[in-house]
């Protein structure tokens, strides 16, 4: 030490008070690391047209929804009340006890109405009384509240209490069904006349051709196109009342079934359809077996085979016990020699046949003959099986 005192450093002119430390300078922000092949730009663009599709999603929803509402309530109206004018007129009979559920397939079936569904929806919110029973006149495609007001006004005949019936069974001939009318004792007029009123052509289906423009060979023009039913007629009823509503009802059966189809579902006109149904009428005795000889017919004709069906040469000879000389006649109506479906129907096909000619059941036969007195068939795919069948026939008297 060099002897000198030590000293006090100088005190701070400012008591009680330390100045503030220096200002550290900021750190400098770290921009975010973009990540590689990441284009942020892009993915805010995105979002973007997402979101417009959605709008667009959602706009075509409710477009979509709006037309099936409207065509929902459009279809309703129609059921109601279908488009066009009314039909030809239709005598229908109401049973007695029948119900409003009863009332309304009777109507649908016989084509008054669109649906039986609707007519009772109908009846219930209008709270429609009880009808009588008894015969009403219609008109095909009828609005459902025309239809009820034809109910409300009553049966026709039921101050004479006058119903004449006349039962059309299925499989007859135009000439067979002018003899049923003539032995209708009540009828208010003859057979004659009916056929007087065939001639005149008047009535036309809309599944055939008009009666002037049938095929070559026709015998009777509206053969096959009288449904067999039951119809009823009215002291005052004319042959053209009938004809009518036989033609009528054959149309409506077509339409049910889908004969608009049928060029498409089996390969051939309606027209030809119902000459294809009228074979199975005269060759099927057995219900069940309808459908299996649809489908042998069909088959012989898709292979351009003779159909070999001897009801179609009955038809034209009009003598059910065939000679030799018969077979050998050169006619469409013999189809052992000509190829393809007769020129037109042999008979008046009922719906069952009707529904066999459009639906033939699956399978390859090419044959059948009888296997036993109540008329069931064997049918066989190749003639060698057909030639053992046809001997078992023979050996029980059956051909």
């Amino acid at each position: 030490m060099d002897g000198r005192a030590m000293t006090s450093p100088p005190k701070s002119p400012f008591r009680g008070f330390r100045p503030p430390p220096p200002r550290q300078p900021r750190p400098e922000r770290v921009k975010p690391r973009h990540k590689e092949g990441v284009d942020y730009e892009t993915i805010f663009i995105r979002k973007g047209k997402g979101t417009t599709l959605s709008v667009l999603f959602l706009l075509g929803l409710l477009v979509i929804a709006g037309w099936v509402t409207l065509r929902t309530v459009q279809w309703g109206r129609e059921q109601l009340d279908p488009p066009g004018e009314q039909g030809a007129a239709i005598n229908l009979t109401l049973p007695p006890g029948v119900s409003t559920g009863g009332i309304s397939e009777i109507l649908e079936e016989y084509g008054v109405i669109p649906d039986a569904r609707a007519y009772e929806w109908y009846v219930r919110l209008k709270g429609a009384p009880l009808f009588q029973a008894g015969d009403y006149t219609f008109h095909t495609n009828s609005a459902v509240w025309d239809a009820l007001e034809v109910l409300k006004n009553g049966p026709r005949y039921i101050e004479q209490n006058v119903r004449i019936r006349v039962t059309i069974p299925e499989g007859l001939t135009v000439r067979q069904i002018v003899r049923v009318i003539d032995e209708v004792e009540e009828a208010p007029f003859s057979g004659a006349e009916f056929e007087d009123e065939m001639r005149m052509q008047h009535v036309v289906s809309n599944y055939a051709p008009s009666p002037a423009a049938m095929p070559t060979g026709a015998i009777e023009p509206y053969e096959g196109l009288l449904f067999p039913d039951t119809y009823y007629l009215g002291p005052d009823s004319t042959p053209e009342d009938l004809l009518t509503q036989m033609v009528t009802r054959f149309d409506q059966v077509l339409t049910r079934l889908g004969y608009a189809a049928a060029p498409q579902t089996v390969g051939l006109s309606p027209y030809e359809t119902v000459v294809l149904a009228s074979l199975i009428e005269r060759e099927a005795r057995v219900g069940s077996e309808r459908a299996k000889i649809s489908r042998v017919i069909h088959n012989r004709l898709a292979a351009d085979w003779y159909l070999g069906i001897d009801a179609s040469i009955v038809y034209f000879t009009g003598d059910n016990e065939l000679t030799v000389s018969d077979l050998q006649t050169e006619s469409p109506f013999n189809t052992r020699l000509s190829k393809g479906l007769p020129p037109t129907p042999i008979a008046a096909p009922g719906k069952a046949a009707l529904e066999a000619a459009m639906a033939p059941v699956s399978g390859q036969w090419m044959f059948y003959v009888l296997a036993d007195s109540e008329g069931r068939h064997n049918f066989s795919v190749s003639s060698e099986e057909f030639e053992r069948d046809k001997v078992k026939c023979q050996e029980r008297g059956l051909c």
